[in-house]
């Protein structure tokens, strides 16, 4: 098994954390996945946050109690809990359990989610409360005093009493797609997470990009045989007319611009020889793009975004533990082909 983070490549998988179940169902679900991510040799999986899915903070103790390597990217939202409650929180998982969590900072959400919080901020402001919380963040856990004082945070003499190891501290992104996100990873000095576009698209010089490394989040259906792996894309992902109203429905009130970005991309459902799929998006499964085909089709694909600076994958929720280890062999063969 290729060391990919010796490549400088990470891998993450993703668990899912709706709160529409049993809450035993999620326990056994994101344990089954975090032990998968561990098992394919991914760093973790993310864990997202909005109003309908169990505390990020929460699931991501669990995890690590229950596993020996898994590292939760947990997504955190600004006004759900306070810079300093989330470095705590930080701190105190690495000193109980010697582990690090991640932490992918997103700026906003659903816009239902933000109404019943009384957030009525703008887009660009939200990214700006961002800046300004991850700041604070970061010093915190570095073990710094903060005194701060901004247009939604102020800091006196703020210092956390046992500050995270430094071999502990968090690999941290910054989620979105939009010149306020490039910006705020910019000055954050953090690597900037997004919905791919077509990949000869996405990697184009006339994309601006933050210059402390990229990311994307996307699913990947690959297998050795290309027909066997759009078998199980349209079996698993059907066109669906009623989950293609519910997505003009969620466009509609979208506050985030990765949403209509994807939502404009010219290609067909079906595109023969084009491994770029936006099916699941299109008709409300999932909210990223997928890449199906054989391994080297696939490996095609994630091969033109590795050329373009990418070197975070963040993949979809998987259906089973080979879906992790299909896609590894895929990214495996795109990076085997960079270092060439």
């Amino acid at each position: 098994m290729m060391d990919l983070a010796a490549s400088g490549v990470t891998v993450y998988s993703t668990a899912r954390s709706s709160i529409r179940r049993d809450e035993q169902y999620h326990l056994r679900r994101l344990l089954e996945v975090a032990g998968w991510a561990d098992d394919a040799g991914y760093r973790g999986a993310l864990i997202y946050s909005d109003n309908t899915s169990i505390d990020s903070l929460m699931a991501a103790q669990a995890a690590i109690a229950n596993t020996e390597r898994f590292v939760p990217l947990v997504a955190v939202q600004p006004i759900d809990l306070s810079p300093f409650a989330l470095a705590r929180a930080v701190s105190s998982l690495a000193h109980l359990y010697g582990r690090p969590i991640d932490i992918n900072f997103v700026s906003g959400g659903f816009s239902r989610d933000l109404a019943v919080q009384g957030d009525t901020a703008s887009h660009d402001a939200r990214y700006d409360r961002l800046t300004e919380y991850a700041t604070i963040v970061k010093k915190l856990l570095t073990g710094g005093m903060v005194n701060f004082s901004g247009d939604y945070h102020n800091f006196r003499r703020a210092r956390l009493t046992a500050p995270v190891p430094y071999d502990l501290l968090p690999t941290s992104y910054v989620s979105g797609s939009s010149p306020a996100c490039v910006q705020a990873a910019e000055t954050l000095g953090l690597t900037q997470l997004s919905f791919p576009l077509v990949p000869e698209d996405h990697v184009s010089p006339d994309i601006r990009r933050g210059g402390f490394g990229t990311g994307i989040s996307l699913g990947i259906i690959a297998r050795e045989d290309s027909a066997e792996a759009w078998r199980i894309a349209h079996k698993r992902f059907p066109a669906d007319p009623e989950g293609a109203e519910r997505m003009k429905l969620l466009l509609s009130a979208a506050v985030s611009s990765w949403q209509p970005q994807l939502a404009s991309v010219a290609i067909p459902d079906e595109a023969p020889g084009q491994p770029y799929w936006l099916v699941p998006f299109r008709y409300h499964h999932t909210f990223c793009p997928y890449l199906v085909g054989n391994y080297d089709e696939v490996a095609e694909a994630l091969t033109t975004y590795l050329g373009g600076g990418i070197r975070t994958f963040v993949l979809d929720i998987p259906e089973e533990p080979d879906d992790l280890w299909h896609a590894r062999t895929a990214i495996e063969r795109a990076v085997a082909a960079m270092d060439r």
